[in-house]
């Protein structure tokens, strides 16, 4: 069953629209994932991953279109998310668990903390296909005052999700929508589970960015990914903690030991969707698991102490190279900005406490949200 189908527009909306579509399957799917050894979900929703490039193609539209398509968007997400809490909490109940908790996640700005070590982490993603229209420009300066045009697309996507950010959180019972400053996105469910997580608890990722699979590392974490944006879906869980498969962005199988060595791997034959360097050639490695796999052990140890100077003397020793080379200085740069537990000794603990404050919503109670109740709260805030 589907939650929703977007109308086609000539701005082609749909396609984007149709990557955050929830089922009755897909709460099934993640019931049915659990044993008896957990009395709690919890469900990360990787937003920005599930919506795709929704409000970067929007800013190419007119003032009009623009504003009309992004409500009529928002009002869509609220919808399906709706749909999607209440099939999960049917299937709880049915296995005699806790109400379910959902956590939605984003960030506003760029990663700035990342951008100081690696400038060009994620530049990429801000290139402009042409300049967007002179009245939207207008109007989201207004709103949100001076910005360099090449930050509209982090702009309007601000702006589309404080359209729904408040309804989530006034409304949605035990569910929060946590949008982070000067963090990496990604960055998020590791901060909340390094924090809270607990054993009884069964932790889903919904996503499909290949950074979350160093989670797998956690017993009681799951990523649930979807194969397209059909019907069919596809579980990744206990079947590949030990050895599994890495479906990289070129379609082809890496095969490693273990979670832990994938940022790893990252960090030494790069990732271009995230602008990281690859080094293969400069390290002349042919095949990057095959290294891995020979040393698994003693980097996947260095990796549970969450050492990364352990990790860097041991790759110091395999390519026979000083740590203080350039070379093994870009693949520590690579390597932090991979890896969560590295990644964390970047941020304040202001930048840490912006988003763990968030999670109070979850503290305040709001009775079962209704269909109707959520049309009103609809037509109040959006129409």
């Amino acid at each position: 069953m589907i939650v929703f189908l977007s109308r086609v527009s000539k701005y082609n909306y749909t396609k984007f629209l149709y990557m955050f579509r929830l089922s009755t399957l897909d709460a099934k799917n993640i019931v049915d994932a659990i044993d008896s050894r957990f009395e709690k979900i919890t469900v990360f929703l990787d937003i920005d991953n599930l919506f795709f490039d929704l409000y970067y193609d929007s800013i190419y539209a007119d003032i009009n279109d623009f504003l009309s398509q992004l409500r009529k968007s928002a009002q869509e997400v609220l919808y399906s998310l709706f749909n999607f809490q209440q099939y999960l909490v049917q299937e709880s109940q049915k296995n005699n668990l806790k109400y379910p908790t959902i956590i939605l996640y984003t960030n506003f700005s760029a990663p700035n903390k990342i951008l100081k070590i690696m400038p060009k982490y994620k530049q990429h993603r801000r290139i402009l296909k042409t300049l967007p229209s002179t009245q939207l420009i207008k109007f989201l300066k207004a709103k949100y005052g001076e910005f360099n045009v090449n930050e509209i697309k982090s702009v309007a996507k601000r702006y589309f999700y404080k359209l729904i950010q408040n309804i989530i959180n006034n409304n949605f019972r035990n569910t929060v929508f946590v949008i982070s400053r000067n963090m990496d996105s990604d960055y998020i469910p590791y901060l909340i589970l390094k924090t809270y997580m607990k054993n009884t608890n069964a932790y889903f990722i919904v996503s499909w960015d290949k950074d979350y699979i160093q989670l797998l590392a956690y017993d009681n974490l799951f990523i649930y990914r979807r194969r397209n944006i059909k019907v069919e879906n596809e579980l990744i869980g206990d079947y590949i903690k030990v050895d599994y498969k890495i479906l990289t962005g070129k379609n082809f199988d890496v095969k490693l030991k273990h979670p832990l060595l994938h940022p790893i791997y990252l960090a030494l034959a790069g990732d271009s969707s995230d602008n990281i360097p690859s080094l293969r050639k400069r390290l002349n490695i042919r095949k990057v698991e095959d290294i891995l796999n020979n040393y698994a052990d003693d980097l996947i140890k260095a990796m549970q102490k969450e050492s990364i100077d352990d990790v860097m003397q041991i790759l110091s020793n395999i390519f026979k190279k000083s740590v203080d080379e350039p070379i093994m200085q870009q693949l520590k740069t690579n390597l932090i900005v991979t890896t969560f537990f590295a990644q964390d000794s970047l941020y304040d603990q202001i930048d840490k406490s912006f988003v763990l404050n968030q999670l109070k919503f979850l503290n305040t109670y709001h009775e079962n949200l209704t269909r109707d109740k959520l049309d009103e709260i609809i037509a109040q805030n959006l129409i």
